[in-house]
């Protein structure tokens, strides 16, 4: 059986509770937006799409490699943006300032050591952002910008400690994320497998 699977860094959730909430200031003439909830809120490093089950432990060990070598990080956003642009937005999103160094580098790594296990890097650019929602159909011009570009960020800064290998299983109301394996960054704690 088959396993939808992406390699993900966590953010906290008192972060990603005020990023959830952004939206309810955009009127509903900037477009038809799917919002993302809460609880699906994620810094997606690396899609795997669907895996074997039998995949999760060679994964799971190529990550640990990574994350012994990896140290925590300083993070914090910065800017909302849309792909590809807010002219013809698909996707709003926020971006990071520090730490944006350190997420590419992360994610250079766990596709670098992914690559042996047969599972071969995307081919466009990584961007690190968290997405907030996905536009279905443009409202009027500009609007959605204008709201983006009143909302305010959370202005404090986090440490990034660990990467997380998640399962998603696409519902009715959403995908819901189960965690398969959670590695410390640094080698700082014990990693585990949940599997």
């Amino acid at each position: 059986m088959s396993i939808r699977s992406f390699i993900a860094v966590p953010v906290p959730e008192h972060i990603i509770d005020h990023l959830a909430r952004l939206h309810e200031s955009v009127p509903h003439a900037a477009g038809k937006i799917r919002w993302v909830k809460a609880t699906a809120m994620h810094l997606t490093c690396t899609f795997l799409g669907d895996i074997e089950a039998g995949q999760v432990d060679p994964i799971a060990e190529a990550l640990e490699t990574v994350s012994r070598a990896v140290s925590p990080f300083v993070t914090d956003l910065d800017g909302v943006g849309a792909f590809p642009n807010f002219r013809h937005p698909r996707v709003v999103w926020v971006g990071f300032d520090q730490g944006e160094d350190e997420i590419k580098e992360l994610k250079l790594r766990i596709d670098e050591a992914l690559q042996p296990l047969g599972i071969e890097p995307e081919r466009r650019a990584f961007h690190p952002h968290l997405t907030l929602g996905r536009v279905k159909s443009e409202g009027l011009r500009g609007l959605l910008e204008e709201a983006a570009a009143a909302w305010t960020l959370p202005f404090e800064n986090w440490v990034s400690g660990e990467v997380v290998l998640f399962k998603s299983v696409l519902g009715r109301h959403g995908p819901t994320y189960t965690s398969l394996a959670r590695l410390p960054l640094g080698g700082v704690g014990t990693g585990s497998v949940e599997v």
